[in-house]
């Protein structure tokens, strides 16, 4: 890689972690996406809902280090039957006529033991709720989930938490 590629990569990497920003106490992060210069979110495991999340026998809560040097928090599954880990956004917090992806961030102990993006779903978002008056256009909202009921128990994932992103 010649100096200007390394300078502009360098560069690009400093504007992002500079765009960096966390909201609602650690519960959401916010950047710019380098590539489409829309907004992404991350919403971290207390933004989000887990079916059983608050008992101590199912869910352990943890600290952990971000690439910002920032601690946030994450989830770890010790045991349950019933999975459930769902969350909703604001639409309006979003870019207009834009294709978003919501991808999980689990960590998996089996097989590969790394984080891993778990792509769920995609959504357009709408021209016609931005610039209205209307209440309804100021609290739409995307509502997303991961689901798995089937009747063995879990164990091991770790939730870092969802990312809405262009895609």
């Amino acid at each position: 890689m010649d100096f200007k590629a390394a300078a502009a990569a360098a560069a690009a990497a400093a504007k992002h972690e500079s765009t960096e920003e966390f909201l609602e106490h650690k519960r959401k992060k916010r950047w710019i996406d380098n590539k489409s210069g829309y907004d992404c979110f991350m919403l971290h495991p207390r933004s989000l809902y887990g079916c059983h999340w608050s008992n101590r026998q199912y869910w352990d809560w943890r600290c952990f280090k971000e690439t910002s040097d920032e601690n946030i928090e994450v989830v770890k599954l010790i045991c349950v039957c019933w999975l459930d880990v769902s969350g909703t956004f604001k639409i309006s917090d979003l870019w207009p006529v834009v294709l978003y992806e919501l991808v999980y961030v689990p960590f998996g102990e089996k097989p590969r033991g790394q984080w891993i993006g778990l792509s769920v779903a995609n959504f357009l978002t709408d021209q016609n709720i931005y610039g209205s008056s209307s209440s309804s256009s100021e609290t739409a909202e995307v509502s997303f989930n991961l689901t798995e009921i089937a009747g063995h128990w879990k164990s091991g994932l770790i939730i870092k938490g969802a990312i809405l992103r262009p895609k």
